[in-house]
């Protein structure tokens, strides 16, 4: 009976062993994750200060934000993610050129370039 009570026991530490690990694993940091990854909005914000006024200002489309952004998990972040960061922002507006060479396209502009 002694014998039977030592193996139960010796299971038991085996399975909590088993448990921790994988709890550890499961808590972990997420390797997909870029290193050099900041959030959108830092990243936005560090983009615009380092260009000059004149180029700053001007109407931006969303793909060449996505291509000057660097993603999450990949190595440009997805429009609709780089969508929520321009309206948390707060400080950014979406318009739309209806002219014939503009198509519809849809581009922002920052508020700076709305008040000047």
């Amino acid at each position: 009976m002694k014998s039977y009570i030592a193996k139960l026991r010796a299971d038991t530490a085996e399975l909590n062993k088993q448990r921790e690990r994988a709890l550890a694993r499961k808590h972990s940091a997420d390797t997909r994750v870029s290193p050099n990854w900041a959030p959108l909005t830092e990243q936005i914000a560090a983009l615009m200060r380092s260009l000059p006024p004149a180029q700053r200002d001007r109407p931006w489309t969303m793909e060449e934000l996505c291509l000057r952004l660097s993603g999450k998990f990949k190595s440009n972040p997805h429009p609709m993610h780089v969508g929520m960061a321009l309206r948390a922002l707060g400080n950014w507006e979406t318009r739309r050129d209806w002219s014939k060479a503009g198509g519809g396209r849809r581009y922002w502009l920052p508020m700076s370039a709305l008040e000047g």
